[in-house]
């Protein structure tokens, strides 16, 4: 994940310099077809770095960039650089109360005492898979980066559509319905944040882990099993001859033989 520092000192929401003392994270996405960060992202004209960070974005020649007297931002801007890659901008400190997901009946994400962290995906047409695939891991990687520094889990984290189901957020749509043009949901994004957060130790004998399967093997490479039961269980064994269609050999009140790697979870 690649982060351009470019606080738009220039914008209102910057100006306004409202203390924020966030709870979450909010997910926007865009909703126009552009997935260029000069759209939004321009550094002010006294940043020490403008030079570098107009060949980094690209100039914005219309003006309708957030860095000015706009009533919008978020603290983050995920979208693609000159050169095309896809890169985040950090556009407004996360101490700093953001303008980016409206109010609901129940108040704002915006503000104290619900202040979230928020952050805009540029949208493209919805289609391109490669695109959407490289702003997710951004996004995925930004959000497991504000949860470690908080002390957050995962699930603070959401999009700006169940921000307005509950009831903090004004009528949006995203990401929701970008996420599920590629078959995804929120739920597996908060899944992927929680992997970042808590990688998964490799497994050892005398490990005691969770079998979620229902079969089990004679040996290691055996092709018909049995029926096995989730459980908890003992890793009593791993195959250590190379690959193995099952190579844990696990003991519990469900399960006593060996079972496949995709069964086997770390507790």
């Amino acid at each position: 994940m690649k982060i351009i520092e470019c606080l738009h000192t220039d914008s209102r929401c910057y100006k306004a310099a409202e203390a924020a003392f966030p709870l979450g994270i909010v997910v926007h996405s865009t909703g126009v077809n552009n997935t260029s960060l000069k759209r939004y992202v321009q550094p002010s004209k006294d940043d020490p770095h403008y030079d570098e960070l107009i060949a980094l974005l690209g100039k914005n020649k219309n003006g309708n960039h957030w860095n000015r007297n706009v009533k919008k931002s978020t603290h983050y801007v995920i979208g693609k650089l000159a050169d095309g890659t896809v890169a985040v901008a950090h556009i407004l400190p996360e101490e700093y109360c953001a303008w980016g997901v409206g109010k609901g009946k129940k108040g704002s994400y915006n503000y104290n005492p619900t202040a979230h962290v928020q952050f805009e995906i540029c949208e493209d047409n919805l289609k391109n898979e490669a695109y959407f695939k490289a702003c997710y891991e951004a996004a995925v990687s930004l959000c497991a980066d504000i949860c470690s520094r908080h002390g957050w889990e995962a699930d603070v984290i959401v999009s700006h559509k169940e921000a307005y189901k509950l009831g903090y957020a004004s009528n949006h749509k995203d990401v929701d319905h970008w996420l599920k043009k590629f078959g995804l949901t929120m739920k597996d994004f908060r899944r992927d944040v929680d992997k970042l957060l808590h990688p998964t130790k490799p497994i050892s004998v005398g490990d005691t882990v969770q079998f979620t399967g229902s079969k089990q093997y004679t040996n290691a490479n055996k092709i018909l099993g049995k029926k096995a039961k989730p459980c908890r269980a003992v890793v009593k064994q791993i195959y250590q001859l190379g690959s193995a269609k099952h190579p844990y050999l696990v003991k519990g009140s469900g399960v006593y033989g060996w079972v496949d790697k995709a069964d086997v979870a770390s507790l």
